[in-house]
């Protein structure tokens, strides 16, 4: 496979946090929490591109508003309390190899 002399941010959001309800779209400086890993990423000129990952259609749309070059909607499986953040890099790079994109050199994994 060819790859892309890249660096990618993934940005996943998940909606089902049980300490504090959809903390990821809580306002904190009056935009939601998960806006400013966007816009971290955006600003950093060692990144390419930003791929924002939920499980939520909701957060998916509110995300749109920031411009990340892709929106992944994850599966119920890899959205669950014990599932790892290799099972979601997983599914995100096969969703890629099945839209026949070429994958980056590097991912970033924003919090």
């Amino acid at each position: 496979m060819r790859f892309l002399n890249e660096v990618w941010a993934v940005i996943p959001a998940r909606s089902g946090s049980k300490g504090l309800k959809n903390k990821n779209i809580k306002k904190f400086k009056n935009k939601p929490l998960f806006s400013h890993s966007v816009k971290s990423a955006k600003n950093n000129k060692q990144i390419n591109k930003v791929i924002f990952s939920s499980d939520s259609k909701k957060y998916i749309s509110l995300a749109k508003k920031y411009n990340c070059e892709f929106y992944h909607l994850r599966s119920k499986k890899n959205s669950r309390d014990k599932s790892t953040d290799l099972e979601v890099f997983m599914e995100i790079v096969k969703f890629f190899k099945n839209k026949k994109i070429y994958l980056p050199k590097y991912f970033v994994h924003f919090r």
